[in-house]
Order: C-alpha cells, then sequence, then structure tokens
C-alpha cells in the first residue's frame, strides 16, 4: 500500500485523505482504518506530512541530500556502524545520531562527515528513516511493574543492544514474574515513546527450570527444537536396516570390523572406519560417511525442514539437530 500512496501523491501533488482513500479503494471502515495506519506509520517515518489545511503531500528531502541505504551494527554503549553493500568500509554513527535503529535494522543515511584516510579517520552519518526493522521478536524474564498501568512489566532480555524497555501488554494468563516468555514487538521506540510495546506469543519457561538460561538464547534466535508432525513421520518411515534393492550400485562392506569415531556422547553418529593388515605389509583403512542424503529426498518435509535448519546447533548441555533424531 505504501508504494501506491507515493505514487498517488507523486502523479498528484497535495491530496486529501479521503480523496487518497476513494482512488484507492479504501472507502470502507475496515479498509479505510487500515489507510490510516498506514499514513501514520508513514508520517512517523517522515514518508509524507500533512500540510495546515490537512491535506496529504509526500516528505521533500532537502536539495542536493544523497542517502544512502546499509544494515545497522549498534554497539552497546549507544553508538553504531552502518555497512553498506558493495562497501569495504562502514560508515559511524554517533549516540546521537541513531535516530531509535536497532542492530540489524535496514536504514537510510545522510553523509555528515566524509572519511580522511590521512588521519584514519571514518565516514561518519546520521541515520534519518528505518527502512526495515530486524528485531521482531524478544525472549526473556517478565519483571512485573505497576509503573505504566495499561502493561503488565518489562522484559529483561539477554541482548545488550537493546537498550530501550520492552514493555508487555497484559495476557490473559496470570503472570507470576519467574516467566521467561517470548513476545511479538507492535510498536518500536520513537520521539513520541521512548520504549517497545510487545504482546506474549509463548511461556518458553521459568527462571528456576534447569537449563533456561540455554533455552532462552536458543529461542531468543528463533532455534527450535521441535520437529513437525510430518517431517517425524517421515523419519519414522525409514527401515532399520537396508534391502537388496538399497545395495544395488553400491559395495557391500558389512563384513569388515568397522566401528564409529564419534565419542560416546555424541550427538550424531555419522563416522565411522575400518582398518585392516594387508598381505603386502601395509594397512588399509576405510573412512566411512553416512549417506543421508539417500534418506533426504529432494523437496520432502525432511528436505525442507533440513533446507530451514542449515546445521546442527551444539550448545553447552544439548544439540539441536538438523534431522530429527531417529536419522542423527
Amino acid at each position: 500500500m505504501k508504494d501506491k500512496i507515493k505514487e498517488y501523491l507523486q502523479e498528484k501533488g497535495s491530496v486529501t485523505v479521503n480523496d487518497l482513500a476513494s482512488a484507492l479503494g479504501k472507502g470502507g471502515s475496515k479498509d479505510f482504518r487500515e489507510l490510516i495506519k498506514t499514513l501514520s506509520l508513514m508520517e512517523r517515518k517522515h514518508q509524507i506530512r500533512f500540510e495546515e489545511d490537512g491535506s496529504l503531500t509526500l516528505e521533500q528531502k532537502k536539495k542536493h541530500e544523497i542517502t544512502l541505504k546499509g544494515i545497522f551494527h549498534a554497539h552497546k554503549n549507544g553508538f553504531g556502524f552502518v555497512s553498506l553493500e558493495g562497501e569495504e568500509d562502514d560508515l559511524f554513527v554517533g549516540k546521537s545520531d541513531v535516530n531509535y535503529a536497532i542492530d540489524g535494522d535496514t536504514v537510510e543515511v545522510v553523509i555528515k562527515k566524509v572519511a580522511d584516510r590521512n588521519k584514519g579517520t571514518a565516514a561518519e552519518a546520521k541515520i534519518i528513516d528505518i527502512l526495515e526493522h530486524s528485531l521482531t521478536t524478544v525472549v526473556g524474564q517478565i519483571i512485573l511493574d505497576e509503573e505504566k498501568p495499561k502493561y503488565a512489566g518489562y522484559i529483561r532480555s539477554k541482548n545488550q543492544k537493546i537498550r530501550q524497555p520492552i514493555y508487555v501488554k497484559k495476557p490473559s494468563l496470570k503472570l507470576e514474574g519467574t516467566e521467561v516468555l517470548k513476545v511479538f514487538i507492535d510498536k518500536y521506540p520513537s520521539k513520541k515513546h521512548d520504549f517497545f510495546v510487545a504482546s506474549v506469543l509463548d511461556v518458553v519457561g521459568h527462571s528456576t527450570d534447569a537449563g533456561i538460561d540455554v533455552l532462552e538464547v536458543l529461542e531468543s534466535m528463533d532455534i527450535v527444537s521441535e520437529f513437525p508432525k510430518a517431517v517425524l513421520k517421515e523419519a519414522e518411515s525409514v527401515p532399520d536396516s537396508p534391502s537388496e534393492k538399497d545395495m544395488e550400485g553400491r559395495l557391500d562392506l558389512r563384513d569388515e570390523i568397522t566401528f564409529t569415531i564419534d565419542g560416546a556422547d555424541a550427538k550424531d553418529l555419522d563416522d565411522a572406519v575400518h582398518i585392516k593388515p594387508l598381505k603386502n605389509g601395509n594397512f588399509e583403512l576405510g573412512v566411512h560417511i553416512a549417506d543421508v542424503s539417500y534418506y533426504v529426498t529432494e523437496g520432502s518435509a525432511l528436505d525442507k525442514e533440513a533446507l530451514n535448519r542449515a546445521t546442527s546447533v551444539y550448545v553447552t548441555d544439548r544439540v539441536v539437530p538438523m534431522l530429527p533424531e531417529r536419522l542423527s
């Protein structure tokens, strides 16, 4: 909808909200509310502006002002850097020029000061717009707080790059204050309110649970332990031993004394060796690696889930596997 609004304003220059709603076919009550929300968001991002007579116009950038698009990398002390695609050097962004951007956001910047290679100083930039937020969910313990009666409290996140508090809307369930929650960000910090507003998605656990710190980190990175039912069903359908058909085109080495080289506490057993003396006095070393792709066929539920996970994730006390335990 944003693009259509911009195109119409570029064509007309200045329009009323009602004329815009009519042109975009947003005259119905539900569609009109959606349009107003979009216009409000675009105004906050300085993409449009309301004139004194109530009409809408596109926000005009300053004459000769060149803007660049990049990814913001925040420092826990408030400043940060913007990396530009195809450029080696990052742009420095001072604490006062961050403009409520969060680590990982796609931002639009203007150059305040060019780089000086003789002095070894980086170019300095100011963030003028946040094009896309990278942070959509947060995991942390709920701290019950009555300072803001509209909210149950705020989230204490381990992410040190999140500087503003994350207030949580009151959920339907009763909170005790020990819950570790996964929340969805509804509103981001701005000039009007210097804090996040979020809704509860899930209760990850409680602060007293064993291993909750590790689980909190995994959940915050959207690393999910559970597999969908369709994936588990495919994994369970794999037979315990190969059939005669499975052996076609393969060399049968099952008579060799073959042993795994993974440790006793390994979570995936997919490498093995055999070694035997030869008549000429040399030794033969056989290296065996599981042909997982034989069981994970292209386009299957297993294949799609493995592609989504990309790899197994090993942490201090557990592993989140790329494939169900039946295969891994």
